[in-house]
């Protein structure tokens, strides 16, 4: 199935778990930027794609997780194909529906936090 997907869709998947999670081992990172880098994106493409895409399709789904103190967040994974799914319908809507929304606002801003503290380590072997 992964062979159908564009670099992008992988991305998407991929990017989500480190959205999810501030703390993976070494091999896991390792899976990650292997997957990242078969996608033959940029890492400035993946950042793009990581705080825009990601953080934009995630952010209230953020905002509920730190509502409900983590709760809202099942065992820490997100499944890749849900993730797809969910920032694909995020980018299909006009993004100003977004904009004009107070708490996808917040949300984005704390999506935004969550990415950081886990986004170098993938991206960068010596992070």
């Amino acid at each position: 199935m992964q062979d159908s997907l564009s670099g992008r869709q992988i991305a998407w998947g991929v990017l989500a778990q480190v959205w999810v999670d501030t703390s993976y081992d070494d091999t896991q990172l390792a899976a990650f930027r292997a997957q990242l880098a078969a996608t033959g994106l940029s890492s400035q493409q993946l950042q793009h794609i990581a705080y825009r895409e990601v953080c934009g399709a995630f952010a209230l789904f953020t905002l509920a997780v730190y509502a409900s103190a983590g709760m809202a967040l099942p065992d820490w994974f997100y499944p890749e194909e849900d993730a797809r799914q969910q920032v694909s319908a995020w980018l299909a809507r006009p993004r100003v529906l977004s904009l004009l929304n107070p708490f996808w606002l917040l949300g984005y801003l704390l999506a935004i936090g969550l990415m950081r503290s886990t986004m170098q380590s993938v991206l960068s072997p010596d992070a």
